[in-house]
């Protein structure tokens, strides 16, 4: 009599090898099995289900029946038949097969019966003489263990649905806000053309879609972004940047192994795309190093304007899909790829990262760190270093024995946005948002924004933008203005004293200075209105990042960066001759104040000889009080008159 062995290897592939006997004797069950056996080997499912259920109904002790269709409905994700089937399998035959209490517990893990999973590993062990799946065992017992504690100390967890402008009858994904949450782009799978109904994902087409704030707060209608972003290709794992500017997204080659955008190095590239007043520029592949003959996918954008971070299956990585970044040089290409790490990738993939506008706290799934089974939601920091640290889950029940795999926060760190599919919901996945639990919160970050323009003209301005960390001379953040409205928006992260310098070509540099404090709570956003003077003389700048302790001349650190950038600026407009002047408030002894004064103009004008600028075209001079921008009756108009500028005496 023909028997057929069912073999279980460790990854679960249930029906590979022949053998010449049945455990039945019944023929016509046989041949219904054995029916049951092309079919499914034809990927004929259905067909195959119907033959082994004739097979059961002729012997219903017939275990091979049932491992063939534990297989199939694990295929179809109908798990809790799949346990069903192994239960019965066992059954008949408890001491057959080790390996059928690993199909068993994987399925019980993965519809979260995490205690019935742990019973059968502990069958497992016992029928595991030789330790063959002791690796597999202690695995799954520590998921199951993990998962048991998740459970009985749960984080808070209140998801709300975002609502009918933004959900639809169809799936809502993949989103993305900006820093100032007043733009939410997100994926949706609508029908393809001449579809009227999507029973498969190859009925779908993904396109972007685009919901603005109302000036109360509430989340406008979306729109489809319309081309040239769009195609009637699929357009998806898209990252707005923080401004709300830029928007890298994933596009794969269509058919003809031709991207619908242009260019292609591989079989999914990274494009971006600008916004320009109220309009998209046409998307352009951002090139090697960072696309490549491999897939490459979900990008996030730092707030620094020069991180991408990105998910790639490319050789050199710590497993299937690995989490990579890549900084952007000056001269607007990309540098070297750079993996993010053992500490954040594993032997399995890691996939959605998102880089919160900190730029220290990276979100991410992954399915070969420790949770629920599947795959899980996490967070990791950066150290003083730079260096990511080891991640933590988010919890239960943000994770759960499903798959989480895509999560984004607001710039304050309390708020977080989602995809799910809840019976509650509009149909397919919505887009939910919730408050993030404190313990796995960013640092907050505020924002400035505003407009750059003329200040002879009014004409709007597009225009360079710098964060510096005063203390340590790093450059936090880079920007530009918009070309057509001026407008700009720039994050600012807490707990550090920052210096802004906006510059244009042609016109004088504009210079301010942020202290934000470390905290927790609401942060203080920033409106600007910023003029730029062109080059002329008789012009003049605050130099409002240049500093000295109380009735001191000593130049502070912190004032490098400010005096570094005027440098740059005298090398750029090699023709331009100043005067350094030192101002004081109208406080104290005014003979004090005026050689005070001259004595910080005095450092200034060292400090730029140090840098190689000729003394010709320096000069400096001591007014104390005698040029007031301020009222000196208040605190702040006191600080606003001390002060140092710089003044163009002559272009020649």
């Amino acid at each position: 009599m023909k028997r057929i062995i069912i073999f279980f290897v460790i990854v679960f592939s249930s029906l590979s090898l022949f053998s010449q006997t049945y455990s039945v004797k019944n023929k016509k069950a046989i041949s219904y099995f054995e029916e049951a056996l092309r079919n499914y080997q034809a990927k004929s499912y259905y067909q195959s289900i119907y033959y082994a259920e004739k097979a059961l109904k002729k012997d219903a002790r017939f275990v091979e029946v049932y491992y063939l269709l534990s297989d199939i409905y694990a295929l179809q994700g109908r798990y809790q038949d799949k346990i069903d089937a192994l239960k019965k399998a066992i059954g008949i035959s408890p001491q057959r097969n080790a390996q059928a209490y690993i199909l068993l517990a994987k399925a019980e893990i993965r519809l979260g019966k995490y205690k019935d999973a742990k019973a059968h590993l502990r069958l497992l062990k016992k029928l595991d003489t030789h330790n063959k799946f002791a690796g597999y065992t202690k695995k799954n017992d520590d998921i199951c263990d993990f998962a048991l504690q998740a459970i009985a100390n749960p984080v808070n967890f209140k998801p709300i649905n975002l609502g009918a402008n933004i959900n639809t009858k169809y799936s809502e994904y993949l989103p993305s806000v900006s820093v100032d949450e007043q733009t939410l782009i997100y994926t949706i799978a609508l029908p393809r053309a001449g579809i009227t109904e999507i029973k498969s994902q190859k009925d779908t087409q993904e396109d972007f879609y685009i919901s603005k704030r109302d000036k109360n707060g509430i989340r406008m209608q979306s729109k489809n972004m319309g081309a040239p972003v769009n195609t009637i290709g699929n357009e998806g794992a898209q990252s707005i940047s923080p401004d709300g500017r830029m928007l890298f997204f994933t596009s794969c080659n269509n058919k003809l192994g031709e991207n619908l955008h242009g260019k292609s190095f591989g079989s999914c590239d990274i494009f971006v795309s600008y916004k320009e007043g109220n309009d998209w520029t046409k998307p352009i592949n951002i090139g090697e190093p960072v696309n490549s003959y491999w897939w490459e996918s979900q990008p996030s954008f730092s707030s620094d304007g020069k991180t991408l971070y990105f998910v790639s299956n490319r050789p050199g990585g710590e497993g299937g899909i690995d989490i990579w970044y890549a900084i952007k040089k000056e001269n607007g290409t990309w540098g070297k790829v750079i993996n993010a790490g053992k500490n954040i990738n594993t032997a399995g993939d890691e996939q959605s990262p998102f880089i919160h506008p900190d730029n220290k706290t990276l979100y991410f799934s992954s399915d070969g760190l420790l949770g629920m089974g599947q795959t899980d939601l996490f967070v990791t920091r950066k150290d003083s270093l730079g260096k990511f640290q080891k991640p933590m889950n988010l919890g239960y029940p943000i994770n759960t024995f499903n798959e989480e795999f895509s999560l984004i926060l607001n710039s304050k760190g309390d708020k977080a946005y989602f995809s799910a599919s809840y019976e509650t919901g509009f149909g397919g996945m919505d887009l939910y948002e919730f408050e993030m639990p404190v313990n796995i919160r960013p640092n907050p970050v505020t924002y400035v924004k505003g407009v750059v323009y003329d200040v002879e003209t009014d004409k709007k301005l597009s225009a360079s933008f710098n964060i510096f960390d005063l203390l340590k001379g790093d450059t936090v953040t880079s920007s530009f203005s918009d070309k057509t409205t001026g407008e700009f928006l720039i994050c600012i992260p807490s707990g550090n004293n920052f210096a802004l310098n906006v510059s244009k070509e042609g016109y004088l540099f504009y210079s301010d200075n942020f202290v934000i404090p470390e905290s927790k709570d609401s942060l203080q956003t920033y409106y600007l209105e910023i003029p730029l003077s062109p080059i002329k003389k008789g012009e003049k700048i605050i130099l409002k990042n240049v500093f000295f302790d109380t009735d001191s001349y000593i130049l502070k650190v912190e004032s490098n960066v400010e005096l570094d950038k005027t440098v740059i600026f005298l090398n750029k407009n090699s023709k331009i001759k100043i005067e350094i002047g030192g101002h004081t408030d109208n406080t104290g002894n005014e003979k004090h104040n005026k050689q005070l004064s001259k004595n910080r103009a005095n450092a200034v004008y060292k400090y730029f000889i140090s840098k190689g600028i000729l003394a010709e075209r320096l000069s400096f001079k001591g007014f104390a009080s005698e040029h007031p921008i301020a009222k000196n009756t208040t605190k702040e108009g006191r600080s606003q008159n001390r002060r140092t500028e710089i003044k163009i005496i002559d272009l020649k």
